[in-house]
């Protein structure tokens, strides 16, 4: 035995589709932290040393003299890029020289760069651009995770009440063959007693026959079902197909009365997945111009470079010392501009463009989900009218084949008559049956087209 609510979770861990689907918020997790990485610190450190060994030419002397140097330097540095559009570098470094004809030196520096872009590559808008629709992507992945789950949900649901419902097919054509034998038996009893001719017999038993066909028919149909709902909610296991389970939850209508279409329409447009991944879109677009128009920009860079030297005697001396006389300062512009810039230009005018085409897409999504909104309500209605006037046929079906097996009995009636009252009684009872599941699948459909299928279900494990 098995309840729909059970049922919808067991599909929701075990649905293959579910399961791809639950990484793609963790991919799009880690683009964010790919983008985040170009504003990491960078450190550097470099050790070099180096053996020159020449010859110089001292004043007036004739021979050459000799020339060892041995040159060893240390480095280190750190480096940032900011989402402002600045580049800060410090460095720090210290070196030696020893030479065999002059005077050994020590030096040590420390200094600062700064690069700040002025116009193109300058403010958070523009730098944070990658990282914001990194972020987006987060947003639009689980949205698609939603989506999954509500139309995986929805599945189930249906192919639950399909299970209910071939089985409940099955015990009426069950029971229609019951009363086309017993029919059978009545005639025959009225056969042997010379009420009736020997021809008669020959109706009832095609019609018993075609009814054992019909329940042939049942029979498969609930077998395709109870294949169906065990690959969409039991996982892949040794076994799993022998399995035979059962709806126990009967197809109650729900009490609550029907909203107005206006707030299903609204709630569609605040809760239907593909709608905010459209919209998430057209925010991505939005950063792609922004970007754009800021490449249309001079490329104007303002750079600042400090620096503190030190000499000494020795080489631990040489460390370095911000009191320290030796400085170096250096600053200016840098300015480039392609003339006359035809690709950022040519780059801006399509991305606006583009970002023009979703816009209109949007809208007409949102005119097409207004549209399939109401064609679902209306489909409601209609299956919830239905569901009443089956009911009614169904009640009157059976009085109509009580009162004709009555006049069978009593000689006033046909066995042609019984029969057709009996296969309108069976099919009033099977479009009972169907009407009742199509109400239920067509809330489902509606509360699918809203987006609001596992609110509706209290499932919120999936960003409902």
């Amino acid at each position: 035995d098995i309840r729909l609510e059970n049922a919808i979770l067991l599909g929701l861990e075990n649905n293959p589709t579910i399961l791809v689907q639950k990484l793609a918020p963790e991919l799009s997790q880690a683009a964010v932290k790919q983008q985040k990485g170009a504003f990491d610190p960078v450190v550097t450190a470099n050790v070099q040393r180096s053996e020159n060994k020449s010859q110089r030419q001292l004043g007036t002397n004739a021979n050459p003299v000799d020339l060892t140097t041995t040159q060893t330097s240390f480095g280190a540095g750190i480096s940032q890029s900011l989402p402002t559009g600045t580049d800060v570098a410090i460095t720090t470094s210290m070196s030696e020289s020893i030479s065999s004809l002059y005077t050994d030196q020590y030096a040590g520096s420390i200094g600062m760069t700064v690069n700040q872009s002025l116009l193109r590559g300058f403010g958070l808008a523009t730098n944070l651009a990658s990282v914001r629709s990194a972020k987006i992507d987060v947003t639009i992945s689980e949205s698609e995770l939603k989506g999954v789950a509500e139309a995986v949900t929805a599945t189930i649901e249906k192919a639950y009440w399909d299970l209910y419902l071939t089985a409940e097919m099955m015990r009426i054509q069950a029971a229609s063959l019951a009363l086309a034998e017993q029919q059978f038996r009545e005639t025959e009893e009225r056969v042997k007693v010379g009420n009736l001719p020997d021809l008669e017999l020959a109706a009832v038993a095609a019609e018993s026959a075609a009814r054992k066909g019909q329940l042939i028919d049942a029979s498969s149909q609930h077998e395709q079902a109870r294949l169906k709902i065990i690959y969409l909610i039991y996982p892949d296991e040794i076994g799993v197909w022998s399995r035979y389970p059962l709806p126990v939850d009967p197809p109650e209508l729900p009490a609550d009365s029907l909203d107005p279409v206006t707030i299903h329409a609204a709630l569609s447009l605040k809760y239907r997945p593909d709608l905010i991944q459209a919209r998430l879109n057209l925010k991505k677009q939005e950063l792609v111009v922004v970007q754009t128009r800021n490449g249309l920009l001079p490329k104007l860079d303002l750079f600042i470079s400090l620096g503190q030297s030190t000499y000494a005697q020795t080489f631990s001396s040489a460390t370095p010392d911000f009191s320290s006389p030796f400085y170096q300062v250096s600053g200016g512009l840098n300015f480039s501009l392609p003339v006359p810039n035809r690709q950022s230009a040519a780059q801006l005018e399509r991305v606006r463009v583009s970002r023009r085409q979703q816009e209109l897409a949007v809208s007409n999504m949102e005119k097409q989900i207004q549209l399939d909104i109401r064609s679902k309500y209306l489909e409601v209605l209609r299956t919830r009218q239905q569901v009443v006037a089956t009911n009614v046929t169904r009640q009157l079906q059976a009085d109509k084949l009580s009162a004709e097996q009555e006049k069978f009995r009593v000689g006033k009636s046909t066995n042609i008559l019984v029969l057709q009252a009996q296969r309108d009684f069976t099919s009033s009872q099977l479009d009972e049956a169907r009407s009742v599941v199509g109400y239920l699948n067509a809330l489902v459909e509606l509360y699918l087209a809203e987006g609001t299928l596992l609110e509706r279900r209290g499932i919120t494990a999936f960003g409902s």
